[in-house]
């Protein structure tokens, strides 16, 4: 987010990297006592404008998980990949409610995630819980744009 005056000058040029990373207990006869998450929140986007004709936003959200892989690994728990982004303006609910203009006259929001799962691959692995890949977006502008 930008101070109010700044948007005389141009401003809501944003770019998010959000790449949470878990490799665990990969190999032979590995034990996890508990739950192994990779979790990414993401929440990019202002009010302002960006060079005068409105916000560019871009977002790319990686959590990757790598468990339990090889021969006679335990996880005693959960095996989770989460990701979660808001793209936009962040006034309500993450969206961009402000009056403003982009190339050509709307705004640009761009948002990439891919959460990935690997578990429990291999000879006599055993997972104690869940495996999950979840990703969660939401990639707005609701503005009032130009046609």
């Amino acid at each position: 987010m930008t101070d109010a005056w700044l948007n005389a000058f141009g401003a809501g040029l944003n770019i998010g990297v959000d790449a949470p990373t878990a490799v665990v207990g990969n190999g032979l006869g590995n034990s996890v006592g508990g739950s192994v998450v990779a979790s990414g929140d993401q929440h990019v986007g202002d009010s302002g404008h960006y060079n005068g004709f409105g916000p560019v936003n871009v977002a790319v959200d990686v959590p990757t998980l790598v468990a339990g892989n090889g021969v006679g690994n335990t996880i005693g728990g959960d095996a989770a990949a989460f990701g979660g982004q808001e793209v936009g303006g962040q006034e309500v609910g993450g969206q961009d409610h402000s009056f403003h203009a982009s190339t050509p006259f709307g705004g640009v929001n761009v948002a990439v995630e891919t959460p990935t799962l690997i578990a429990g691959n291999g000879a006599f692995n055993a997972i104690g819980g869940n495996v999950e890949a979840v990703g969660l977006q939401h990639v707005a502008d609701h503005g009032f744009l130009h046609a």
